[in-house]
């Protein structure tokens, strides 16, 4: 049998329809001001326009379906939990059940039709998405809602823009948000009550960085000595210039990005990462997805190696510098395993370590060692360059914060230099000529420059000497290289202050002239210093 209704307003109390084993088709908005619909069970009522429950019952125990838009304010029940909600056809159309929920909601939006939440929405059982979009309106309190243990199919290439909350949460098992690939495991201590997820596709994460256009954040009601392990998902349209098999999640705390660096499997062929081990205090944050590899076209002269136009290569060309990074040691204590089976070529004057200080405060002189947010031992080049292991392209390294952060570069026998503060951007690429004085951050304090004027030309290089490697140019380190030549010193040595294979006055001299030329501005203030010190905070 097959029914058919102009437009229907039912105000009528007890105004009773109900459907056994037939199929009835409403032409036209079903409005139900009062009153009670049943269908019954194995029947269903198929609406061409909007069903709106102002204040009246929807007794449902078998299917409603309707090609525009679902409002529920009144009562709606199953006796028997079995009811089917199916928003189908095109176009778009608004969704909410209001206090009540709905056993088994089915979306089928074809030819780019959408759903969008008008009120808060509750699926007990069994959620189906065949196709179209689906909205939960981020910019408002709107939330999907179903228990953990509602069974949620999606249609490839379906997903849920918002927010979903999944309550009477279980540990130990894994549970499925806006799409198949967002998922979340919680382990150990009391279970949450609930976790609510919010997922924007090409939304814009907070403080403009390296990311993945998606944003994510997680909220868990309740719950105490937990970990958890959420699966993040993405489009390849969505990412930028990140490396695709390079991402990691990140999470915002305290105005800031922050990696996490382990317990992170990518599986590119199906577009997600998987992470671990997230402890309950960052768990109820922003995330996002992010390359932490970072470019750096850093340009750095020594004083020391100057010849006029380059820097010599004299250690390299002796066969001196060595395979390893050699700022394993005091005060720098740089644990990475850099190592080449050969020195990449002739250009290389020596190692340097370069570093990326990014301090809580955003303060130039809060840039200590502490505030390190990646490093790496690198090669310089004869005309300033710092390379990579190839000796030829920029240097990198993976960073575990974001934000406007300062690069330092240190050299065994120079005094280190710091920039003034960079900002990261989109591109992963950060970059600073040193060569150029205003690139470097001054301490207001400091007597002098933080570089010298090499000779020759306008260019600005590290100022020479620190043979003992504390920071300071002083007396200590040119007795330092007068006892390296009375003992016959040879090779790599921090007292070859002119890198030339060869220790001997030439490097006391140029020892001397830092100290003499530390950029005081009087004879006396020069000899008052006695030392010239990096400008890099410690």
């Amino acid at each position: 049998m097959n029914l058919k209704y102009t437009p229907l307003l039912f105000s009528r109390p007890n105004f009773l329809i109900a459907f056994l084993f037939v199929s009835a088709s409403v032409n036209a908005q079903l409005t139900l001001a009062g009153g009670t619909i049943r269908i019954s069970d194995g029947a269903s009522i198929v609406c061409n326009g909007s069903v709106t429950n102002t204040s009246g019952t929807i007794i449902n125990d078998g299917k409603l379906e309707t090609h525009g838009s679902f409002i529920n304010h009144g009562t709606y029940n199953s006796t028997a939990n079995g009811d089917s909600l199916l928003l189908t056809d095109t176009g778009t159309v608004q969704l909410s059940t209001g206090s009540s929920f709905v056993n088994n909601l089915l979306v089928n939006k074809t030819n780019g039709g959408s759903v969008t939440l008008a009120g808060i929405t509750t699926v007990k059982n069994k959620f189906d998405f065949i196709a179209g979009r689906f909205s939960t309106d981020p910019l408002t309190a709107y939330e999907f809602t179903a228990p953990a243990s509602a069974t949620f199919s999606f249609a490839a290439g379906t997903e849920i823009v918002g927010k979903v909350r999944r309550t009477a949460w279980i540990n130990e098992t894994s549970v499925m948000f806006n799409q198949p690939n967002m998922k979340l495991t919680t382990h150990g201590g009391t279970a949450p009550t609930a976790i609510l997820v919010s997922m924007i596709p090409n939304g814009n994460p907070s403080a403009t960085e390296r990311e993945v256009s998606r944003s994510f954040s997680v909220n868990a009601t309740g719950g105490t000595g937990n970990t958890a392990d959420i699966t993040f998902p993405y489009k390849n349209t969505e990412l930028n210039s990140n490396t695709e098999n390079n991402l990691i999640p990140w999470f915002y705390s305290s105005n800031e990005w922050v990696a996490k660096m382990t317990g992170n499997t990518i599986t590119a062929t199906s577009d997600f990462i998987t992470t671990t081990g997230i402890d309950i205090a960052n768990l109820n944050k922003e995330w996002k997805l992010a390359d932490p590899k970072y470019t750096f076209n850093v340009t750095t002269l020594l004083k020391g190696a100057w010849n006029g136009s380059a820097m010599s290569t004299s250690l390299n060309a002796a066969g001196l510098l060595p395979l390893a990074q050699p700022y394993n040691t005091a005060p720098y204590n740089y644990t990475g395993t850099e190592s080449v089976t050969a020195i990449p070529n002739a250009n290389i004057v020596d190692w340097v370590l370069l570093e990326l200080r990014k301090p809580a405060s955003g303060l130039p002189a809060d840039a200590t060692p502490s505030t390190i947010v990646g490093r790496k031992a690198a090669f310089l080049t004869k005309t300033g360059s710092i390379v990579d292991l190839d000796g030829a392209t920029p240097a990198w390294f993976n960073i575990i914060k974001q934000g406007a952060s300062f690069v330092v570069v240190r050299h065994r026998n120079h005094l280190s230099v710091m920039s003034n503060a960079v900002s990261l951007n989109t591109d992963g690429t950060i970059a600073n000529d040193f060569s150029l004085l205003d690139k470097s951050y001054k301490d207001a304090s400091a007597p002098g420059n933080p570089m010298v004027l090499l000779p020759g030309g306008t260019k600005y290089g590290l100022w020479a000497g620190d043979v003992n490697k504390d920071g300071v140019v002083s007396v200590t380190d040119v007795n330092a290289v007068k006892l390296a030549i009375a003992n016959s010193s040879v090779g790599y040595q921090p007292s070859d202050v002119d890198l030339s294979n060869s220790i001997t006055v030439t490097d006391v001299n140029l020892t001397k002239l830092t100290i003499a030329s530390s950029g005081s501005t009087s004879s006396a203030a020069r000899q008052a210093e006695v030392i010239v010190k990096s400008n890099v905070p410690q």
